[in-house]
């Protein structure tokens, strides 16, 4: 039940030494579980966060399998038997957090194409819960990797084949709006065939501290962000833990905390590691920990380039490649270095061309020399009438500057060279605050330099204040709260007949606070006023008086 090796009678596994007569520590489930009528579940082998990790066997195709169980200790957990049971009051928080849940596994469950990601085989919901089943593979985690290597650190030209498949993954579910915010040398695993893949995930709210579910981060890889709300949490925030990693497999030693870096944001390598480091490696390293996030590298595609030593001159959308052509993960990322050499070898024809073009320029200074004097002469003699023919203008390449900051853009030097920025700003669910929405110049199109590029800036999430509409009656409120922008779903309390029927008791989230925009508000009302307590209460004196009048009291 841990290996899922076949043992026979035996209660010890000869293989990982689990006893199979050994209990599950509540809130897990017991083991020998079936759910979905496929799934047996094995040893708890995680818990933390948003749920419970299993060994599970797959009993159809007789191969194991793990299981992610949605379990939020703060919000539930399983007195007795199998199902749930939601704490009171948690109601709202647990089923956003179960619906989060099945988002995001769903997500995974559609780039299975992606080698650096364990494929997600089935989601399934039951036992007031939800379960992710994937495919199992025997790993070791990067840290024991490393730990149990020579020195305890590895070469970049090492680290760089193992890395690269997992910047690909993480661009891609970045594109998909799926961040993981929690990459470390805990969650990339090692398996036999010499991949490294990502795991651990977990919905947003488990990865920052200032959540209503106990947190899991790992310091030293956590940006500083993750030490506040969600909301500030993003692409950047994966950008900073990839990062860690570089410099935790490089250098041996985890990087200094991002709270205790932020009176001194200097990225500190170890001299006898800085001299032999490149400088476009350093300077990656430098830009991917900057401890604000606005000043971090951008995006995992810019990331790549600053590790590789190489310009950003093509980015491509490589989910949408593998989706649409059926193209391995391998065979794109020798697309990708074959793209590059096609660029070094523009570049050498670029650099034969400005030398004969050099040349000639100079040919072209003597000849110019020389004929000077007699042309100015001739001129003088014979006047006549010369139009000045108009500079070329010079035309550039427009870039996609869609889900990059705006501030960072716009006050990049060579940037404001290349365009005269305008800027609209609108609110967005999708795009953090800041971030560029659209543009209206199409990417890889090609402009005069110095022309008008109007950009559409998120301004981060619509928050509204939750109206108090607590006393009214439910229509009253469900009017107020829909004209303020929120969604309401109704939920009625047991009424003993003291109170007025679909008056509001109370709201959550409670009023006052401010939230997103089209946020559903559950308010709860008292509901009908029993009808049978006059007509039992009447019964009961009718057949009290007709005791009495038998036995003479009356």
């Amino acid at each position: 039940m841990s290996c899922m090796k076949e043992i026979g009678s035996q209660k010890q596994c000869p293989y990982c030494g689990f006893r199979s007569d050994t209990p599950q520590i509540k809130p897990c489930l017991p083991l020998r579980t079936m759910i979905g009528g496929r799934y047996v579940i094995g040893k708890m082998t995680a818990s933390g966060g948003d749920g419970i990790t299993y060994m599970g066997w797959d009993v159809e195709s007789k191969t194991a399998v793990t299981v992610r169980e949605y379990l939020p200790e703060d919000f539930a957990g399983r007195p007795a038997g199998l199902e749930v049971k939601i704490n009171v009051g948690c109601e709202s928080d647990y089923f956003n957090g179960m619906e989060s849940f099945l988002k995001l596994w769903r997500k995974l469950a559609r780039v299975r194409n992606l080698t650096a990601l364990i494929p997600v085989l089935d989601i399934i919901e039951e036992n007031n819960t939800a379960y992710a089943i994937s495919e199992y593979i025997e790993t070791i985690t990067l840290r024991d990797f490393l730990l149990k290597s020579r020195t305890g650190y590895l070469s970049w030209e090492k680290i760089k084949v193992m890395l690269m498949p997992v910047l690909t993954a993480v661009s891609a579910l970045h594109s998909m709006n799926v961040c993981h915010r929690g990459i470390s040398p805990d969650t990339l695993v090692l398996g036999r065939d010499g991949k490294l893949r990502l795991t651990g995930f977990m919905i947003a709210e488990a990865r920052c501290l200032k959540t209503d579910i106990t947190a899991e981060i790992f310091p030293g890889y956590a940006a500083i962000e993750q030490y506040n709300d969600v909301d500030d949490t993003g692409v950047w925030t994966d950008i900073y833990a990839l990062g860690a990693v570089v410099y935790r497999s490089l250098v041996g030693s985890i990087p200094v905390e991002a709270t205790q870096r932020i009176t001194n944001d200097k990225l500190m390598i170890p001299p006898k590691f800085a001299e032999t480091f490149p400088a476009y490696l350093t300077s990656a390293l430098e830009h991917a920990l900057m401890i604000s996030p606005s000043d971090r590298t951008a995006n995992i595609d810019e990331l790549r380039e600053e590790l590789s030593g190489a310009p950003s001159k093509v980015v491509t959308n490589m989910l949408h490649e593998s989706e649409q052509s059926g193209t391995t993960q391998e065979e794109l990322e020798k697309r990708r270095i074959l793209e590059r050499e096609a660029i070094r070898e523009q570049r050498k024809s670029d650099q034969l061309k400005m030398m004969l073009i050099t040349f000639a320029i100079v040919l072209g200074i003597g000849a110019l020399a020389v004929g000077g004097y007699f042309g100015v002469t001739y001129l003088k003699e014979h006047p006549r009438e010369t139009t000045t023919a108009p500079a070329a203008a010079e035309m550039i390449e427009v870039p996609d500057y869609r889900g990059q900051s705006f501030s960072r853009i716009s006050s990049d030097a060579v940037q404001k060279t290349r365009f005269n920025f305008i800027a609209s700003y609108e609110f967005s669910s999708e795009a953090e605050a800041g971030v560029i929405i659209s543009q209206d110049l199409e990417p890889g199109s090609t402009i005069q330099r110095g022309s008008d590029i109007n950009v559409v800036v998120s301004k981060g999430k619509e928050m509204i204040v939750v109206p108090d509409v607590v006393g009214s009656n439910y229509a009253s409120a469900e009017q107020v709260l829909t004209e303020a922008g929120f969604t309401c779903k109704k939920i009625e309390r047991n009424n003993d007949g003291s109170h007025t029927a679909d008056e509001v008791v109370s709201l959550t989230p409670e009023a006052g606070g401010s939230y997103e925009r089209g946020k559903e508000i559950y308010v709860q009302v008292w509901g009908p006023v029993p009808t049978t307590t006059t007509t039992t209460t009447t019964t009961r004196k009718t057949i009290i008086g007709a005791i009495g009048e038998s036995v003479g009291i009356f």
